[in-house]
């Protein structure tokens, strides 16, 4: 009688364990409000890499989309789908610029007929993609589109997000409020999060072929070891080791992937080396002209370089993307004063009292002596 009792205590502890994550996870998602979205849990995977751990976006029953920069010079990885089953995945050679690549479940390299469906956004986005923590697919919270760019003419160009989304999302799936998948996460800084639009997977369909391989792979280790080089470089205050400072500039540039050509920018610029800083911010702004984490670094860059011209109209832009951002409000306050730029000066002064009363007096007060010193 004792052993049936044990037994049975047993049995409910292991269901505890095994599925009250989950029901926290199920209601935490609000699916029988949203079902169209929460349908979508099932289109996500796990992705497991030598190097780290990712998110994948099911586009068919054996082909799989994450970003450029997960699958690196990899040869094969290890998916989760979202019922727990385990696979393998293998990636299939592109040379599109996009930060995109596609996995197969099996080893075939044909794709035929696979192409996405893209249409209008609706209403708020939202990321769902595999929680390292819980580990299991998760729905997070809602957000706004910021911007984006032309990725006909810009096909390296995201589209920005105030939603949310932690480290391992990347390639997970972002969907709107009807539950249209709109794009691939790409890459965010906890504020604003990059998305890659989805009707960029028809092109690197198109463009994937055996007769890329040495050239995706050659492509893939720069990624990745430009990945490894600003890793290192993150844990370094100043003065950063030449081989490691050559590396990034080597391997970030010639991975020609506009995330990592950004976070190579914004490291330099913390280092202080605001030559390399500026040549890879404004590649950067290049590749993706409406990005406000890049322009808000290249700003950045050239106020500390003195060159307030330049400066000028990327905050002039910003003030547009993000008007509520303190950080571009005080830049903007700085800049106008300086230039003697009595419009710009205005209209900094009346966004501020929209989005940041607080520091108006202090702001006011510096253009009014700005102006009274060109008296």
């Amino acid at each position: 009688m004792i052993n049936k009792k044990f037994k049975f205590i047993i049995k409910v502890i292991v269901f505890i364990i095994l599925f009250l994550p989950y029901c926290a996870f199920s209601n935490s998602n609000n699916c029988e409000n949203d079902k169209k979205i929460c349908d979508k849990l099932n289109q996500v995977v796990g992705i497991k890499t030598p190097i780290m751990v990712a998110s994948g976006t099911l586009i068919n029953d054996k082909l799989i989309v994450t970003n450029r920069h997960v699958v690196e010079d990899h040869e094969q990885f290890i998916i989760r789908f979202n019922n727990g089953e385990i696979k393998k995945a293998f990636p299939l050679p592109h040379n599109f610029p996009a930060d995109l690549a596609i996995l197969t479940l099996s080893k075939e390299t044909a794709i035929s007929n696979q192409f996405i469906q893209s249409s209008e956004i609706n209403g708020m986005i939202r990321v769902i993609a595999f929680d390292q923590g819980r580990k299991s697919n998760r729905i997070y919270d809602k957000g706004k589109i910021i911007s984006f760019a032309d990725v006909k003419k810009f096909p390296q160009s995201r589209i920005h997000t105030d939603a949310k989304s932690l480290p391992g999302n990347s390639g997970g799936a972002v969907v709107d409020d009807t539950g249209n998948l709109i794009g691939i996460l790409a890459s965010g800084d906890g504020n604003i999060n990059e998305i890659v639009p989805i009707s960029l997977v028809n092109d690197v369909i198109k463009n994937t072929s055996e007769t890329h391989k040495e050239n995706f792979f050659k492509t893939g280790k720069n990624i990745r070891l430009c990945a490894d080089n600003l890793e290192e470089a993150q844990y370094i205050q100043k003065n950063l080791n030449d081989k490691i400072a050559n590396n990034i500039d080597n391997y970030c540039w010639n991975s020609k992937n506009k995330q990592l050509i950004d976070q190579a920018g914004q490291t330099f610029g913390r280092l202080g080396d605001l030559k390399k800083a500026k040549k890879f911010l404004e590649m950067s702004v290049k590749l993706d002209p409406n990005s406000p984490n890049s322009l808000i670094s290249l700003a950045i860059t050239y106020h500390i370089m003195r060159d307030l011209e330049k400066e000028r109209p990327i905050i002039l832009k910003l003030l547009k993307l993000i008007p509520e951002n303190p950080q571009v409000l005080r830049l903007g306050v700085q800049v106008a004063g300086v230039l003697k730029d009595k419009k710009m000066s205005e209209n900094v002064l009346n966004l501020m009292t929209k989005y940041n009363k607080e520091a108006l007096p202090l702001a006011k007060k510096f253009i009014e002596n700005a102006f009274k010193s060109n008296q």
